[in-house]
């Protein structure tokens, strides 16, 4: 095994370390979030039917789920800020390992704290920014049902569902495996939960995943000198787009541009760093030990591929991935890179597909 296929398989299994983290930022989150739907939800109680109040309700929308995100996103911070480090510690102990008897540089603890503050590459936002739009799209779906609520003439408890929706499990703390962890509510139809834990969830995920992709990068910048280029890998599973699977084990050599990672909200994409062979670094291999002479050969990572993958699918789950459509055509032939045209998923009017069936 090469080096850089070494280095590729710790970093598919930090991915679970990262799932994991992901959780634990959730759990410190959903408290924060159900805190301020319950504040809504009281106020609305409040009212007692009187719905022209409802407007000054509407308006203190703005102010509780702004304060509460504000929270949130704090209390993110400092979770993200020892990621960083970590992460950058962990990687270049996993590349010490690999590329034995090579010096090797490391960014500063203070220079990968300052990365959580850097813009991603989900509209060139920075964190903070995502939050605030979390907000926002919180507060639209609470506007919404609160108008809707009132032109249909709902009571109270008709109103409360409407936001909240059907309780089929509420919050609650609970000492699991010695430790008191917040289980978060289940409820069914409610367009504040609907909202709320969907996009909290896919935005904590981002956040771990650009700050991990920062750090591991800040570390390939310091050792630049001996990475020939970047091999791009992804989560194998249904999870992973079609745009970002398409790109799996794609090459791009040192110096020319590649994309920023996370390519979009709950992205898990990454690079590996394809060392150089001791050749290329000015060894002579013949006297180097017999054991360090196989791993830094200079090769990209030996791995299955996304696309390699969705071969040997079976045709369920090739429709999980693809949807019933672009199922279809791939199974007449089409190659799933033909169906992304310049970084873009090509419609299925683009693609043939009319009313619904392959033409």
């Amino acid at each position: 095994m090469n080096a850089s296929t070494s280095l590729l398989r710790a970093l598919l299994a930090r991915g679970d370390y990262l799932e994991a983290f992901s959780r634990e930022q959730l759990r410190a989150l959903l408290p924060i979030l159900e805190s301020a739907h319950d504040e809504v939800l009281g106020k609305i109680a409040k009212a007692g039917g009187a719905w022209g109040q409802l407007e000054e309700i509407a308006e203190d929308l703005d102010a509780i789920y702004q304060a509460a995100l504000q929270e949130a996103y704090e209390a993110m911070r400092g979770g993200l800020r020892k990621l960083a480090v970590d992460e950058g510690a962990w990687v270049e102990a996993e590349a010490r390992g690999i590329a034995v008897g090579i010096s090797l540089s490391a960014p500063s603890p203070s220079f990968l704290k300052a990365l959580i503050d850097l813009p991603t590459n989900i509209g060139g936002s920075t964190l903070d920014q995502l939050f605030d739009a979390l907000g926002i799209n919180i507060r639209t779906a609470a506007y919404d049902a609160i108008r809707d609520g009132m032109l249909s003439g709902d009571t109270v408890d008709e109103l409360t569902r409407r936001l909240r929706g059907k309780v089929v499990r509420r919050a609650s703390w609970r000492k699991v495996d010695g430790r008191r962890r917040y289980i978060p509510g289940e409820y069914e139809g409610g367009a504040l939960e609907d909202v709320s834990t969907r996009e909290a969830e896919a935005l904590a995920r981002t956040a771990i995943h650009h700050v991990s992709n920062r750090a591991r990068e800040a570390f390939y910048d310091e050792n630049e000198d001996l990475i020939k280029g970047y091999q791009r890998y992804e989560t194998l599973d249904s999870a992973t787009c079609i745009l970002c699977g398409v790109e799996d084990g794609r090459f791009y050599p040192a110096g020319e541009p590649r994309p920023m990672l996370p390519a979009h909200i709950g992205c898990r994409g990454g690079f590996v760093p394809v060392l150089k062979s001791w050749r290329e670094l000015g060894y002579d291999v013949d006297e180097l030990p017999p054991g360090t002479r196989a791993s830094m050969d200079g090769q990209v990572p030996a791995t299955t591929t996304w696309t390699d993958r969705l071969e040997t699918m079976s045709p369920a789950a090739r429709i999980k991935v693809l949807r019933p459509n672009r199922a279809r055509l791939y199974e007449q032939g089409m190659k799933v890179e033909a169906m992304v045209k310049d970084g873009k998923l090509l419609t299925l009017k683009e693609l043939g597909v009319k009313r619904g069936r392959v033409a």
